[in-house]
Parts: C-alpha cells; sequence; structure tokens
C-alpha cells in the first residue's frame, strides 16, 4: 500500500510539472462552453443579505441581481430597473422595473418581489452585517422605515411602496447623492420568495435569483457548479457552466493553470518571476486596476497604546511603503498616500500622506512614553492566511518596526472567515486587510468606513472634524459634486494624519486567463457577470 500511494504521489507531481509549456494550453478534453476559474476562499455566505467579502460577491453576482449595475465604463446603469426618476428634493424616487424579468425557477419578479427581498434583507432573523442598525449606519439605513424593521417593531419598511407590478417607490431620510449607488450592493439583490425564507439561506435550493446563472452545487471547501438560465431577461449567455475551485494555496492555483485545469486563475507576486520566466505564461497575464486598497489598521478600543495619537503616527512613520512595493510586489502596486484609491471619482492626486521617517518616528514614541518599545503590552498583528500579498506585508511591516522602533510584533495569519468576524466584533487590534470599493463614490472609503457612527467602524475611533465634514458631503445633492468631492478630501487627511489607518497600496490584480477565454467583462470593482463570456476550444 505504502508504494501504491507512493506512486500515485509521483505520478501527481508529474501532471503538474507537465503543466508547463503548451501541455498546458492544451484543448484536449476541454469542453466548450465551460469555464473552468478558481477562488481564493471557501464562500462565506450563501445568502445575499448577508455576505460581505468579494470572493463570495463574485459568485452571488452570477445568481442574483438589483435594480442598479456598474457597466465597464464604471458607470451607474439600470438592469432590472429600465429608468428611475428622484422629485426635486432629492427624497423620493421611482424605479420603473424591467417587464419579463424571471427567477430562475420560472416566476415572472414584480415589484412586490423586490419590497420583499429588500424588508427581508433588514429583517433581523436574517443577521445581515451591512444592512446598519438602529444606531449605526448601513446600505439601508437611509430608507425611511428601515429602523423599525430591524429592530423588530414591523415586517414591512415603510419607505418602500409598490405602486404597481413594475413600479416602485422609495423614500430616503435625506438628501444622499450617492444612494442609488447602494442599489447594486448584494443586500437589495431580488430573491425568490417562494424559496428564501425569513433565515439566512443555507441551502443551493433557496439560491433562486434572476441572474444569468443558477446555482447547481455547492461542495464545501472544494467547488461550485452554476449552470446557465436560458430564460435570462438580457439574452442567454454564452457559457454553458461555470466552476469555481475553492483553492486556497496560490502555488496551487497556479499549477491548476499549468495542468490545464483551470482557465483563469488569479496569482500572487511571488508567482510572477515564474510566469515571467516561461513566454505561454507570459502571454496569458493580465494585469487589472482595482478600487481597492490594502491598509494597515490600529484598533484603540482594544489595544490602549493606539489611543494616543503619537503611537499611531509613529508606526506610520517607521514603516517603510516603498520598500515593500519595490521588493515584495516588484514594483507592481501603486503606492498609497491616501485613502480613496485612483479609480474612485474624487481621489486627490497631490496629497501626500505621512512620510517614512525613523528618526521622528522613535521621537514620537519616546514622547508617547515607549521609547524604544519598552512598556509596550505584547502585539499581535492579523492578516488573511489563505492569501500571500498580505502575508508579505505584514512580515515587512514588522520587520520595519522591529528595526526603527524596537518593537516586536507576532504575526496571526488567520482564516478568512474567521478574519471577518474577528474584525466584525472589533477584536482586531493590529492589522492587515483590504477594502475594496463596493460603489465608487469617496462616500463609500471615508464616512462609511470611518465615521463614529459608522457600522464598519468597529476600531474606536473618533474624530468631530471627520465626522463633521464627511456629515456636510454626505448630504448634498449631485449637483454641488465639486463641494462634495472638497469635504471629502479633507476628512481624507484628517483621517490619514490621525493614522487610523496606514494606506500602503491601491490594489492590482494579477491574473492567468487562457488563450480561448474571451468576453470578460470587469468595472473597477471586479469581473461583472459573466453574461458575455465564452470558451471555446474545437476551432
Amino acid at each position: 500500500m505504502r508504494l501504491f500511494l507512493a506512486l500515485l504521489s509521483v505520478l501527481a507531481l508529474a501532471v503538474v510539472g507537465c503543466g508547463k509549456g503548451k501541455f498546458g494550453s492544451s484543448a484536449e478534453g476541454k469542453l466548450d462552453h465551460v469555464l473552468v476559474a478558481t477562488i481564493a476562499s471557501n464562500p462565506t455566505k450563501l445568502d445575499p443579505a448577508q455576505v460581505e467579502d468579494g470572493d463570495t460577491i463574485d459568485v452571488l453576482n452570477q445568481i442574483f441581481e438589483g435594480l442598479v449595475e456598474y457597466n465597464e465604463k464604471n458607470e451607474l446603469v439600470g438592469n432590472l430597473a429600465e429608468s428611475w426618476s428622484v422629485t426635486d428634493d432629492g427624497l423620493v424616487y421611482t424605479f420603473k422595473l424591467k417587464k419579463g424579468v424571471k427567477f430562475h425557477s420560472g416566476r415572472e419578479m414584480t415589484a412586490e418581489d423586490v419590497k420583499y427581498s429588500w424588508d427581508r434583507a433588514a429583517h433581523p432573523d436574517v443577521l445581515s452585517g451591512t444592512v446598519g442598525t438602529e444606531t449605526e449606519a448601513g446600505y439601508m439605513s437611509d430608507i425611511v422605515g428601515f429602523e423599525d424593521v430591524v429592530a423588530g417593531r414591523s415586517q414591512s419598511i415603510s419607505g418602500v411602496r409598490v405602486i404597481d407590478p413594475h413600479t416602485l417607490e422609495v423614500r430616503i431620510k435625506a438628501v444622499r447623492a450617492y444612494w442609488p449607488m447602494y442599489l447594486q450592493y448584494p443586500c437589495y439583490y431580488v430573491v425568490d420568495k417562494d424559496h428564501a425564507g425569513l433565515k439566512p439561506m443555507v441551502e443551493v435550493s433557496q439560491m433562486v435569483g434572476t441572474g444569468p446563472f443558477r446555482m447547481e452545487k455547492f461542495i464545501d471547501n472544494q467547488e461550485i457548479h452554476m449552470t446557465r438560465f436560458d430564460d435570462y431577461h438580457k439574452g442567454t449567455p454564452k457559457l454553458q457552466t461555470i466552476k469555481r475551485l475553492v483553492a486556497k494555496d496560490a502555488q496551487n492555483r497556479l499549477q491548476l493553470y499549468q495542468a490545464g485545469r483551470a482557465d483563469w486563475v488569479p496569482i500572487e507576486r511571488q508567482d510572477k518571476v515564474v510566469v515571467d520566466r516561461d513566454p505561454e505564461l507570459k502571454e496569458a497575464l493580465v494585469v487589472v486596476d482595482r478600487a481597492a486598497i490594502w491598509y494597515v489598521g490600529f484598533a484603540p478600543k482594544v489595544y490602549e497604546p493606539f489611543r494616543d495619537r503619537r503611537v499611531r503616527r509613529a508606526f506610520a512613520m517607521a514603516i517603510d511603503k516603498d520598500r515593500i512595493i519595490k521588493q515584495g510586489f516588484d514594483s507592481i502596486n501603486q503606492k498609497a498616500e491616501g485613502i480613496v484609491p485612483p479609480a474612485v471619482p474624487g481621489h486627490d492626486p497631490n496629497f501626500k500622506g505621512i512620510q517614512f521617517n525613523p528618526e521622528e518616528a522613535k521621537r514620537l514614541l519616546a514622547e508617547a512614553g515607549y521609547p524604544n518599545g519598552r512598556g509596550m503590552p505584547p502585539l499581535k498583528m492579523y492578516y488573511r492566511a489563505d492569501r500571500h500579498d498580505p502575508k508579505v506585508v505584514s512580515e515587512m511591516v514588522a520587520q520595519d518596526l522591529r528595526a526603527n522602533l524596537g518593537i516586536t510584533v507576532e504575526l496571526a495569519p488567520t482564516e478568512w472567515k474567521a478574519l471577518l468576524e474577528l474584525r466584525t466584533k472589533g477584536e482586531l487590534p493590529f492589522f492587515h486587510l483590504r477594502w475594496g470599493a463596493d460603489y465608487l463614490d469617496p462616500q463609500n472609503f471615508l464616512s462609511f468606513m470611518l465615521h463614529s457612527k459608522a457600522k464598519e467602524n468597529t476600531l474606536g475611533w473618533s474624530n468631530q472634524e471627520f465626522d463633521w465634514r464627511c456629515d456636510r458631503a454626505d448630504s448634498l445633492p449631485i449637483d454641488q459634486q465639486a463641494e462634495r468631492f472638497r469635504l471629502y478630501r479633507e476628512a481624507e487627511r484628517i483621517a490619514v494624519e490621525d493614522a487610523i489607518w496606514i494606506p500602503i497600496y491601491f490594489q492590482r490584480d494579477l491574473e492567468l486567463v487562457r488563450p480561448g477565454v474571451t468576453g470578460i467583462r470587469r468595472s473597477s470593482m471586479g469581473p461583472l457577470p459573466h453574461t458575455e463570456t465564452e470558451v471555446v476550444w474545437s476551432k
């Protein structure tokens, strides 16, 4: 038996090794109209009302839809809604829904389904982490009557009213220029009330939407199978099947591509040297800019020294971002001075944040009462365990803090789902995470993440000047966009100078896309539903 297992291991390694060169690109044994792609983490939720992470959203985007969506030009356009209007006071929106849209069950979608889906997402039994609460802002908290549902006082959001089967009226509490952008976020996706129920979806059979693909099978920590929906309202997708292989290890993802078992994979920076040495892999490499920032964050409520602004600024001055990007990422990513990425309207290209200055960092730390790190309690730095890039940053940050401040940081790689749960509870004292745009507006990176009343602000940080500017910018109408952006830029400077986040870099993705895969559409937030994607090997 030992000999048999050893032979199997040798054969398996041989298959992977043969993946390089022409074998890896061979169409032999491949099926047309089937896309096989990897996913770097196991889906965290099956319910669009609950999902928060980008990997899972990328899956659910194929199955469920909202009233609006972003296109390849980063424009907000109608999806399930063919048009909408707003009253002069900016408070009442009227959506005209597209006729003939069907659920995967075959039933036609109406305005009643939209209202049901939104009421359901706000219901406390669904346990959404994104809609908001009575006291914390979220994606639904601007709608009149939302708080009564989330608190259990009502089953229906009073500000959402069905006018007729294809007309929906929504009243919000105050002017919010960015509010329609919320509607493309998963908590607003429309679900089939005959299958969803008023508890979190936990079965594939409950995942009935209007999207281009239907969920067929989910094998936990292994793979996801989706098949096309022939009655999709924008026309039958070209792909017959999408398979997503759960591959948490970066090397495993590359090997799956090399072995011809996956056609589209994200790769980490340490694999680029392998790609650069192989002409075939190099030709398949795609570099994609994303509206996302990777940052180092502090939680003053968890770790007492971080309540002192001088300590946080000392940390920021002790971290050499240029070294991290050059040595750790082959100069691929763009250094982040501020928080708002270049792809987001309102980005400030002239802002320079806290600069690398080890001597000033030492002085500030000593002034705060911790000379050369003495007296600081033990400190852990948390990061995502299944991605190599966060490991690189975290290790290099720890090196800089040790070399420049005398502080020893214990690294704490953490499973993705557990990391999200710790973040939601506000139990991460020091961490490296990513925030990717849920919609393309500075509000999503500033007010939504760092306002003292924001649900996403689990850090225990509060700054009145920051809050005031965000509140003012949030309340301005779309025709005062220049003033909105000016106020957001001032708020961004306050947050960066106060060093509650240390911006490290703006994200650039590296992907391998095999020849034969065409029609992948993207916005700055990531891949769009695969309505135009095609895979043809039999030419």
